[in-house]
């Protein structure tokens, strides 16, 4: 993926400063970076949901059916999905 971000050039210095120190081609760096927020953006969305879910577990009551417990797992995927803003 080929993706052009306008930084200021302060932030475009920082971040070059921060990729030499890692020796590192800034694209690279920044690609880096970009993988990890979204990896840890992953993990912490599974561990909301299985929080939700036992949450949700937990306040199910022994007679409930599965249309019920169906609408309770949409819920629980709607808590944890990401809000998206499309921009263009």
């Amino acid at each position: 993926m080929n993706l052009t971000i306008n930084l200021s050039e302060q932030d475009a210095a920082a971040l070059e400063a921060r990729a030499r120190a890692a020796h590192m081609p800034a694209k690279d760096y920044l690609s880096t970076i970009v993988a990890r927020v979204l990896e840890r953006q992953r993990t912490q969305n599974a561990e909301n949901l299985s929080q939700h879910l036992d949450k949700m577990a937990g306040q199910i009551l022994p007679d409930t059916t599965s249309a019920e417990m169906e609408a309770a797992f949409a819920e629980a995927l709607a808590q944890v999905r990401p809000t998206r803003t499309w921009q263009s």
